[in-house]
């Protein structure tokens, strides 16, 4: 009795498995975050490609993705996924779940902060993103759960003409459902900085924490700190910034 339904479960697997190979890659298109777009789709769901990605609009590069068949046996598909363009890169697993939730792991990426599109690069901000995702979790193509290290580095602010250094961002596993909270510190840069930034289910996020100058930062950094009002005793500006992704 143990091996008829082993034997049916592996012959079930397969079918299921030689039903998604036949299955059109357009069909990906319809299962995607709004944000995200595909152009130039080829392949399978099993396995294919995509001439261009682009999130918001920006154009990220061109991708590819493979399933792993054995991720059948768990109750959702997994894909090894890579998004790749001269000026950067975003490989890892993804997985979609027979009940419609992703999730994603050990996914690394190196981009322009310009790639990303949204209220960074609407305000004029110019830099690299890089690091790791270790795991997420989407809802409604939203991440609802995120632990991760990424580094910005060479920031420039907008309107600036110099760069204010590069700065890490460190995600741990959420403690209220829903919402992600990173720190933020400086790792080389004329300013020393310690700041929270929460991102909420509605989109919205705030980046509070205070900001120190190094002693022989550069004037034009001394001026971009001056809005923030006069500095406490121990020489730290205290900040808050709002909004919406």
């Amino acid at each position: 009795m143990r091996q008829r339904t082993l034997l049916a479960l592996v012959g079930g697997v397969v079918f299921i498995g030689v039903g998604i190979a036949t299955l059109p890659a357009s069909l990906v298109t319809s299962h995607l975050p709004p944000e995200i777009t595909l152009e130039g789709v080829s392949g399978s769901i099993w396995s294919g490609a995509a001439d261009t990605v682009r999130l918001r609009g920006a154009p990220l590069g061109s991708a590819s993705w493979t399933a792993e068949p054995l991720s059948l046996l768990a109750g959702q598909l997994n894909y090894h996924l890579e998004v790749a363009s001269p000026e950067g890169f975003v490989r890892g697993r993804l997985g979609a779940s027979l009940g419609g939730a992703l999730s994603g792991d050990e996914i690394e990426l190196d981009l322009p902060i310009a790639a990303l599109g949204g209220t960074a690069t609407g305000n004029g901000w110019a830099g690299e993103l890089a690091g790791t995702i270790h795991s997420i979790s989407l809802e409604h193509g939203w991440p609802v759960r995120l632990a991760g290290a990424f580094t910005a580095s060479k920031l420039r602010p907008p309107g600036a003409e110099v760069t204010i250094g590069s700065y890490a961002l460190d995600f741990d596993a959420p403690t209220v459902p829903g919402q992600l909270t990173g720190r933020v510190r400086d790792t080389d840069s004329p300013l020393i900085v310690r700041a929270q930034l929460v991102i909420k289910a509605d989109r919205s996020f705030s980046l509070e924490g205070d900001v120190t100058p190094r002693p022989g930062a550069p004037p034009a950094v001394m001026q971009a700190v001056a809005f923030l009002g006069a500095p406490d005793a121990a020489g730290r500006r205290q900040f808050m910034l709002g909004g919406s992704l």
